[in-house]
């Protein structure tokens, strides 16, 4: 009787074992672009201006939500040269305060994101979500740095 219990055991496992080797989908990998969307915000890069040591990248911002949110809580957005983050120099009081401006649901708004140069290099930018992982959702290169 122990025999049989035993074989019937081992028969078990191996059947879990080859139960379980079956493929595990996934969800294809999307391609990221300059376009992010998070939750019921939209956050696209354009254009980017290069002077004084700094680069002012200017973006569009949509809120579709029910609630008014300010741009700058919906997305955590960061700048890099050479694999190394750069520092934000954005003004939100004076010249960027359109990132802390409230947009009620249904509006666009143009806002503007200042980071430091360090070097000629091109400037990656990296639109991420607001969590503390900072997932990447959106990326943009930007060249010109050094003109």
């Amino acid at each position: 009787m122990k025999k049989i219990v035993a074989v019937w055991i081992v028969l078990m496992i191996l059947l879990a074992t080859v139960a379980c080797g079956g493929e595990v989908q996934t969800e294809p990998k999307k391609e990221i672009t300059e376009t992010a969307v998070y939750q019921d915000f939209t956050l696209v890069l354009g254009d980017a201006e290069f002077a004084d040591g700094l680069i002012k990248v200017h973006a569009t911002y949509t809120n579709k939500s029910q609630d008014p949110y300010y741009a700058l809580c919906c997305f955590a957005v960061r700048a890099f040269q050479n694999d190394k983050q750069i520092n934000d120099a954005s003004d939100i009081n004076g010249d960027e305060a359109a990132l802390i401006r409230e947009i009620k649901s249904g509006e666009t708004i143009d806002v503007t994101y200042v980071f430091e140069l360090q070097g000629e290099s091109p400037v990656e930018v990296l639109i991420g979500e607001p969590t503390a992982d900072m997932t990447t959702i959106g990326r943009k290169i930007y060249e010109g740095a050094g003109r």
